[in-house]
This record gives C-alpha cells, structure tokens and sequence, in this order.
C-alpha cells in the first residue's frame, strides 16, 4: 500500500488546477516541518486502519472517523495531543479532497472530549524547574572571559541567555525555511545583525522562532549584571569578538567549533545546555534543556516581575499558557499556618 502524505495531496490536487511548480513547492512551507511530519505520521494511521478493515480512504463515514479516534486513544495514557494531532491532518485531507469534515460533527467533538477526560490515566507532565545557585557557583568559579576557551565561552553565553530570556534551543537556531525566488530553500539564521549592543545591555531579535507566525520576530532586552562573571550582555560580546575573524557568510551568532564554522542547530544548543546543567550538578534529576525557559519565567515571576514583562521577554501570547504550562509557583511559606492556626 503506498502511503499518500499531505504534500502529495496538495500537488495532485493542484497540479489538476493548474498551480505552477513554483506554487507548489512553497506551499508545504505554510507549516512547521515537524507539523508536517506529525500530520503525515497521522495519516498514514488512518490508512492502515481503513486498509485493514476493508474500508474506503478517505472516510466519509463518521462511524469509521469514531472508531479511528477510539484506536488512537486506546494506544495512550494521556491521548489528548496525539487525537488532537489525528484531528487536525484529517481536517487538512478533507479540506483538500473538497469533503464534508467529519470531524466538525457534534457527535465527534463530544467524542474525543469523552476520551480526554476518560482515558486520561496520568497527568500532564511539565518542565521542572532547576535551581539557579548551581549554575551561579558554576560560573563565578570559572576563570575570566579572557581565559576560557571558545567552548566554554559559547556554553556560557548560550546558558545564561537562556534563563534571562527563557530560551528554548530553536530560539537561537531557528527551525524555520525560507524559500528564495529561484525555487531553493535556506534556514532561518540567528544572525549578529539581530543583536544591538548599548552601554549596559543587548536588544536581541529572535526571528522565524516558535510563535512568530507572521516573521515578524520577537525584540527582547537582555540586560547585564553587575558580577561581570553572569554578565550575559559581556559573555555574548565576548564570545562575537573571539569568533569574528571565523564567521562569515549570514553571520551566525553561534558557531560549530570545527571549520567550516557552520551556524549551530537547535540539537546542538540543546546538547551544549545539557552539558550545561551536567557542569552545574544537576545531571540526573531530570531537567533537559527544555527547563530553561520554566526556570527563567518561574524565577521572574517569583521575583515580582510584572507578568506582562516576562510574559513578552518570553513571547508568551497568553497568560492561560505561560502560568499552566511554565510558571511553577509555590504558595508563602507560611499559608498553611495562616490557615490552619490563625484562623482556629
């Protein structure tokens, strides 16, 4: 059975229309690869099911579309993003079919709420906060700027951009495509044009990141520190100054260490927080570079910064999703009592 993928869709369906390759080659681009591939992954589920069971593809029938979504939760603990997933690329294939969306019905929609809430059996997991004393003493123990190599350099500028400004690893090796008016594709780059020095702090630019739809990129200030050990302004200044004779081409803020000094990818900015967080004393307990960003807006909020600070110094677009998903508050430490003893 050959497999049809969403890409594959659009051009049969287009090509019929007449779009010429130039059209069809950007189309894709309106989602993330990693959307994509998620969809795709979807739909080549969905038709093993109708393979197997004799039925025609795509379904129309909403029966078939229910008991697909029921294999789809039976298959997890927490199934709501992968139904989630599951619907979405077969909202996509219906749309391009011309079809009636079957799972726009009222009967699946009280569906798939039944199998959220009843074949959830673990709850969310979230990033877990690191403590930020380990990779203070980590820093302030190392020698000046001056003195470490271009390795520990680029780790300790990238580790303390991440926490002041909530990082993610796609923040500064962005994912996203462009496509040139000769028909090829480039990365997006995190580029030095995107960082303007001032006398005591850095306006950083993040294009083509998560979240920035529209490509109109993020601006956020990253500020310095009196220490000039956790400055992250001086480390980034440093590091751009001890790479400069070595970059070349679109500029890329962080480089491979090897020649031909390449941009560095998202995989490798989450390797070198890894090792970061090994360096602090904090392998094992399991944080990933992934709890940087929960660190940065979990400790800004503690600190009584405004929330609609932190919230766009992390371009976060709703309060519900920065506080369910990345702060971590903790109640005073003495609620219990005001409770338990004041009150008797």
């Amino acid at each position: 059975m050959a497999y049809i993928c969403l890409e594959d869709m659009w051009t049969c369906q287009l090509s019929a229309k007449q779009w010429d390759s130039r059209a069809l080659r950007q189309l894709p681009l309106c989602l993330a690869a990693s959307t994509r591939t998620a969809y795709n992954a979807a739909q080549r589920r969905l038709q093993d099911f109708c393979y197997l069971r004799q039925l025609s593809f795509p379904p129309t029938d909403q029966s078939v579309v229910a008991q697909f979504l029921c294999s789809i939760a039976d298959r997890s603990a927490a199934p709501r993003s992968q139904v989630k997933v599951a619907l979405a690329a077969m909202s996509h294939m219906y749309a391009n079919y011309g079809y009636n969306n079957v799972c726009d019905s009222y009967h699946i929609k009280m569906l798939v709420e039944a199998v959220v809430k009843s074949g959830t059996s673990v709850p969310m997991a979230r990033s877990k906060v690191m403590p930020i004393e380990p990779f203070r003493e980590l820093f302030t123990s190392w020698p000046q700027n001056a003195q470490l190599d271009i390795a520990e350099l680029r780790l300790k500028a990238i580790s303390l951009m991440a926490l002041v400004l909530m990082l993610r690893p796609s923040d500064i090796a962005p994912k996203a495509v462009r496509f040139k008016a000769d028909g090829s594709f480039s990365d997006f780059v995190f580029s030095t044009d995107h960082i303007v020095f001032g006398d005591k702090e850095a306006t950083v630019t993040l294009h083509g990141v998560k979240n920035d739809m529209t490509r109109t990129g993020f601006s956020v200030i990253l500020q310095g520190t009196s220490d000039i050990k956790l400055n992250p302004v001086q480390a980034l200044k440093d590091y751009l100054l001890r790479t400069e004779d070595v970059r070349a081409g679109n500029k890329p803020v962080f480089l491979s260490l090897l020649p031909p000094h390449r941009a560095t990818n998202a995989g490798t900015v989450a390797s070198i927080l890894n090792k970061a967080i090994k360096l602090a004393g904090l392998e094992g307990r399991g944080f990933s570079a992934k709890s940087f960003r929960p660190t940065g807006a979990t400790a800004a909020i503690d600190m009584q910064c405004d929330p609609d600070i932190a919230m766009r110094q992390g371009r976060w677009k709703t309060r519900s999703v920065f506080y369910e998903h990345y702060v971590h508050l903790k109640p005073p430490p003495a609620l219990a009592h005001d409770i338990l003893e004041l009150h008797a």
